[in-house]
């Protein structure tokens, strides 16, 4: 026993820096903790979402289990532990608060333990959650000076006004004063309460290095000033990424109708809703701000038989355009005889139906027969159920229909991995 005992003191202790290197390769969510990771997914928001929130729990799960080993590990892996912060309820808020003021007792550098947190997602869903829940979450933001990535989903204020539906002035604040300069993408389109335009505003003012904006709405706000009163749209040098709604267009349009303040724009999500939005001032901001956009997700909600105006659209105004994701209410939206944008190599589909009926699946690919591309070169199936559905909907006829079509097209039809619907 002596000997056992004295062979295992001697045994060489692990640098921290490669425990560090080990808890990061153990607690890491590829894409989820920095805007440097993979392209986001093309299917739509609230399916990435809920995605995304699984694999940071798990994380979440895993990091404690670490800092549970003994207090070596603790002390070191405390920052993988707040890296990443997750709210789900209003109960967690105040524990959250108390923690967030202790100091960490690993690295020197790190001070409070926030000054390690680089996302924030806030999803409280179906609770009741006062003024004073919303001011306590302000204070736990101001704890955050790193922060890069933040999404919120909130609840209505009690006996809030239902068309106002403003997210707390305090909350927007907080996020401009502690951590503007850092912050890289918000999100708050799963959002009830969304900012009122002028507090957006302020936010963007002071975020000069956000890449992502996912805010399609503005709340409206008591006494909104008139037009030339509103504080102007910042110009966005870093902003690649935008969600918008165009009939909502004039929340994000400069004073100067005819400036470009999206400089960057790569990439652009819009919803169409009724009725349609076609007007001068739609497609000025998408000839301005468009221009070089290479990505394009288009949430269409209205009858199949405007969806060519809106590819027409994109072809006079995108000539860089690419990659286009199509968001259908079902497959039936999807008419004979379109054409696409001739720049577009990949198209992503994607229909809100799950477990259509077989003859959705026969509207598509009569749809996909005489679709009309020049440079298309895929169509994938976004939904991981589209393909196991087709399967089992054409059974052993899928092979002779598909082949029937493909024999027409030059481009391939795709499951949501990529690979061939027939393999």
């Amino acid at each position: 026993m002596n000997s056992i005992s004295s062979n295992t003191h001697t045994l060489p202790r692990f640098p921290p820096e490669l425990w560090l290197r080990i808890f990061n390769l153990a607690t890491d969510v590829p894409g989820l903790l920095s805007c440097d990771g993979p392209a986001p997914s093309d299917l739509p928001r609230p399916l990435v979402k809920a995605q995304e929130q699984r694999l940071l729990k798990e994380s979440l799960i895993t990091t404690r289990n670490i800092i549970l080993v003994c207090k070596t590990w603790h002390a070191l892996a405390t920052e993988f532990l707040y890296r990443s912060i997750l709210i789900t309820s209003v109960a967690s808020l105040s524990p959250l608060f108390a923690a967030l003021d202790k100091r960490s007792s690993g690295t020197a550098r790190s001070g409070l333990v926030g000054w390690w947190t680089r996302r924030l997602d806030v999803s409280i869903q179906d609770e009741r959650c006062e003024a004073s829940d919303y001011a306590l979450l302000a204070d736990i933001i101001r704890r955050f000076p790193n922060l890069s990535i933040v999404t919120l989903s909130m609840p209505m204020l009690p006996y809030n006004d239902c068309w106002l539906r403003q997210l707390p002035k305090p909350v927007v604040m907080a996020l401009a004063e502690s951590c503007g300069p850092s912050l890289r993408v918000f999100d708050c389109s799963e959002s009830i309460l969304r900012p009122c335009r002028e507090d957006l505003m302020q936010l963007l003012a002071a975020a000069p290095n956000l890449s992502v904006l996912r805010c399609p709405i503005c709340s409206p706000s008591a006494g909104d000033k008139s037009p030339s009163a509103r504080r102007d749209v910042p110009v966005m040098t870093e902003l690649q990424s935008v969600s918008l709604m165009s009939v909502f267009l004039r929340d994000f349009l400069p004073s100067d109708k005819d400036a470009n303040h999206f400089p960057a724009l790569r990439q652009l999500t819009y919803d169409c809703i009724p009725p349609p939005f076609h007007d001068y001032t739609w497609k000025n901001f998408v000839k301005l701000s468009c221009a070089n956009v290479t990505s394009v997700h288009l949430d269409f909600s209205l009858q199949g038989d405007s969806l060519q105006k809106e590819l027409d659209l994109l072809t006079e105004c995108c000539s860089s355009l690419n990659d286009l994701i199509i968001y259908l209410r079902s497959w039936t939206e999807l008419k004979p005889n379109l054409i696409l944008p001739p720049s577009v190599s990949y198209l992503g589909l994607h229909s809100k139906l799950l477990k259509a009926p077989a003859f959705h699946f026969q509207q598509l690919f009569t749809a996909l027969h005489t679709m009309s591309g020049s440079k298309l070169k895929a169509v994938r199936l976004l939904h991981a159920d589209a393909a196991e559905d087709v399967r089992k909907t054409y059974g052993s006829s899928l092979a002779n229909d598909l082949a029937d079509i493909t024999s027409c097209i030059t481009f391939c039809i795709e499951d949501h991995e990529g690979r061939p619907l027939l393999a």
